[in-house]
């Protein structure tokens, strides 16, 4: 039978305290960062914006919109359209009820395009097609001088 002395020694050998006190602080720091990760969406998504229209209002000149052109805003990170048409001015959600993407004006057509899955939306924010199956999602606002103002 081979005797291995190096294989006894490293047997007998406990850890040190450097040693362990270096696990456990890398096992806390991978802790830390894992929760990092998980609770950062969570908190991100808890503190979104409010709704459009709930506190300091957004002003949008009218002198540069002209019939059937639509104007994107942003109001607290949301993104808005401001929409000129013969009916008159419409201000919708850019966000496509179905699954959240903005959905982009076909000045040609008169209608609202969802890059994402296809749905088709009216001036009036009506479904055309797609699916989805909710309009676009209305937002209220009113004309002051020369101004529409959301909120």
């Amino acid at each position: 039978m081979d005797h291995d002395p190096h294989n006894e020694c490293m047997a007998d050998q406990a850890p040190t305290p450097a040693r362990r006190t270096f696990c456990k602080v890398c096992i806390a720091g991978m802790s830390a960062a894992s929760a990092a990760l998980v609770g950062y969406p969570v908190v991100a998504f808890l503190a979104r914006p409010d709704k459009p229209g709930a506190s300091k209002p957004l002003e949008v000149p009218l002198e540069g919109l002209s019939t059937g052109q639509a104007q994107y805003v942003e109001l607290r990170g949301q993104q808005l359209i401001v929409l000129s048409t013969r009916d008159g001015l419409r201000v919708f959600s850019a966000s496509c009820p179905h699954l959240g993407c903005n959905v982009l004006w076909d000045a040609g057509e008169g209608v609202f395009r969802c890059p994402c899955h296809g749905a088709i939306f009216n001036s009036t924010g009506q479904v055309i097609h797609g699916p989805v199956s909710a309009p676009l999602e209305s937002v209220p606002f009113e004309v002051k001088q020369g101004k529409v103002v959301v909120g």
